[in-house]
């Protein structure tokens, strides 16, 4: 088991206050590789596919992760981003 899937098994069991960027980042690469991007440093972008179906997200299936002081991002997030992961997990059937 690999850095992204530790860090997505700890937040499904206790999901904190706030993660570290850097490990969000982790976590983007893993699952959404080259389809994400930080806007100006307070935001990140990231489109797949899967998601353009979902009503939760946009219809480009993208959604926004707010970066709070440039270094961490809040738990609120941490939850869409692991929605999102689960909605690809379950279109393509790859495993965790």
């Amino acid at each position: 088991m690999g850095k992204p899937e530790k860090l997505l098994r700890k937040w499904r069991r206790n999901r904190p206050k706030e993660a570290r960027l850097n490990e969000v980042k982790t976590v983007l690469n893993a699952y959404f590789p080259g389809l994400w991007e930080q806007k100006s440093g307070s935001h990140i972008v990231v489109k797949h596919e899967s998601l353009k179906k979902e009503p939760s997200f946009g219809p480009n299936g993208e959604f926004t992760v707010a970066v709070k002081g440039g270094q961490k991002v809040k738990g609120f997030y941490l939850k869409i981003i692991l929605r999102a992961i689960e909605i690809i997990i379950e279109e393509e059937g790859l495993e965790t």
